[in-house]
């Protein structure tokens, strides 16, 4: 029941938020962590700080980080994480998206992904206790194809 309960939390989050823009390739992905949101948020200001050849931290709230990632090509492509406390488990349920401005992007394998993957890895955040990823196809072009899941 519980798992049920969760599914459907996770269904109406995802199916809350604004519409994906139509004409960008996005991505869109929720974790679950076993720590406060605040270890979370520093722990993604640091991961993206901490890479300064490609993100660019912008505006930074105890709810919300924003931040632009550079690829090789020049594409700038926009972060948003946002963040809230889970009360029973004392932990925090971040969403993040990452959007390319240009419309061949969901041919790229997977940049989007990648781009919010590498600041929650880099983060050390993939290795919390709790730690949990959704996404899929429908709420992340390129996932499946996505080739920075290999390191």
């Amino acid at each position: 029941f519980a798992a049920f309960l969760l599914l459907l939390g996770m269904c109406i989050i995802i199916t809350s938020g604004r519409p994906a823009p139509s004409s960008n390739a996005f991505c869109r992905i929720i974790w679950l962590f076993g720590v406060p949101c605040d270890q979370v948020n520093m722990a993604i200001v640091t991961g993206i700080k901490d890479d300064k050849k490609s993100y660019k931290l912008g505006p930074v709230t105890p709810d919300q980080i924003l931040a632009n990632h550079t690829a090789k090509d020049g594409e700038i492509a926009n972060l948003n994480f946002t963040m809230d406390s889970t009360t029973l488990s004392m932990g925090c349920h971040v969403q993040g998206s990452s959007v390319s401005p240009f419309w061949f992007s969901p041919f790229d394998n997977g940049t989007n992904y990648c781009n919010l993957y590498k600041v929650i890895k880099g983060s050390g955040l993939n290795k919390t206790p709790g730690f949990v990823e959704f996404t899929n196809e429908w709420l992340c072009l390129g996932f499946g194809a996505s080739v920075c899941k290999c390191y």
